[in-house]
């Protein structure tokens, strides 16, 4: 039993934990909270910033998809966070996309990026979506031999005592002839290649950034030209220099006898593509597109990579460094090398978008 001293000692020693106590519950108390609504504001604004990079990548997305859509803009809900998107089309294959995600109370976040379409490289020096039929003819590969692969969703057929391609060959069906004149290794009931889309509105709105010719446009002598969109012919003429300064897309045929393409940028056209005893190109190995024609090329020295995606690919007599791809593909009498430059190259059929800048606001 406690004596009365020691009692009163007691009650006033619990008065003061009681105070005590009190003093200490208090900065607890209000500490959890702040820690508790920093959280909740770390919360909310984390999920702004998940829902706004959500956006980018949708719009990428959309982009990818349909790059000839230049300027868009939609509203989404996600994580309960209202986000707003648009991209614009900036010109020279570069896209601007805004992504602003708000909601929870706690401000709003919004995420600027530019992309540029960039595209995959050829990996085969020849590919075809129907078939491959090589006549006298010598693939190989550059800087190193032995690479020079090709591929067709359907047969590949080789013929004539000087063919050889040196690289592996893929055929959806068969090897129907000249399987001793591949020096890789040959696979039959190999799986579909995919073959990459030209994105023709994008390139035909790059072309009209510089102008557009209504008519058929005859060239001569030494050019520049580029871009331009020409819609009607293209025709150059025995011996003409045409120095492309930027792209071309042609609604009709382009024809060039005798006459020479040079510089690094592309040329497509709607139509189909004749070139004989000239010659196209530069050190690196623009693109020629026929969008839904036919491209056929007879003696000229060609650096480039050709594809007709739709169509036929006639190459005759002529030497050619870069790629080939097409619906068929007839290659007869000529020597084809394909550059190992081609891989990762950003601006050739097919397609990737590549982020440039990323920044938050």
């Amino acid at each position: 039993m406690f004596r009365k001293s020691e009692s009163g000692q007691a009650l006033v020693i619990a008065l003061i934990l009681l105070a005590v106590g009190s003093l200490l519950v208090i900065p607890v108390l209000s500490h959890v909270f702040t820690n508790l609504n920093y959280n909740q504001l770390i919360e909310c604004r984390t999920l702004n910033d998940y829902a706004a990079d959500a956006g980018i990548q949708k719009a990428t997305c959309m982009v990818y998809n349909n790059p000839g859509t230049y300027t868009m803009s939609e509203n989404f809900t996600i994580n309960g966070r209202r986000v707003s998107i648009s991209t614009e089309y900036m010109g020279g294959g570069l896209f601007a996309i805004v992504s602003t995600a708000s909601g929870g109370g706690c401000g709003k976040t919004t995420i600027r990026s530019f992309v540029n379409l960039s595209v995959g490289s050829f990996a085969y020096v020849i590919g075809a979506k129907s078939s491959i039929a090589l006549s006298n003819c010598v693939v190989d590969s550059l800087p190193t031999p032995g690479e020079a692969d090709i591929y067709s969703n359907g047969n590949i057929s080789i013929l004539g005592t000087s063919s050889l391609v040196n690289g592996d060959a893929f055929a959806v069906g068969l090897v129907t002839k000249g399987k001793e004149k591949i020096a890789g290794v040959v696979t039959e009931g190999a799986d579909p290649l995919q073959f990459p889309s030209v994105y023709a509105a994008l390139y035909k709105q790059m072309a009209m950034e510089g102008g557009t010719y209504n008519g058929d446009l005859t060239l001569t002598g030494t050019q520049h030209i580029g871009p331009l969109y020409i819609n009607g012919q293209l025709d150059v003429k025995p011996g003409a220099m045409i120095i492309l300064d930027g792209p071309l897309y042609v609604t009709g045929l382009i024809k060039v006898t005798g006459g020479h393409l040079d510089g690094e940028e592309h040329v497509y056209t709607e139509n189909n593509i004749q070139m004989s005893g000239g010659g196209y190109g530069s050190q690196s190995i623009p693109v020629m597109v026929s969008i839904n024609g036919t491209i056929s090329l007879v003696g000229p020295v060609v650096d480039a990579v050709i594809y007709a995606p739709v169509n036929t690919v006639t190459l005759t007599n002529l030497q050619l460094f870069g790629a080939v791809g097409g619906n068929v593909c007839n290659i007869g009498n000529a020597i084809i090398r394909y550059s190992e430059s081609l891989h990762g190259r950003s601006d050739l059929p097919g397609s990737e978008l590549y982020p440039l800048t990323y920044t938050y606001e």
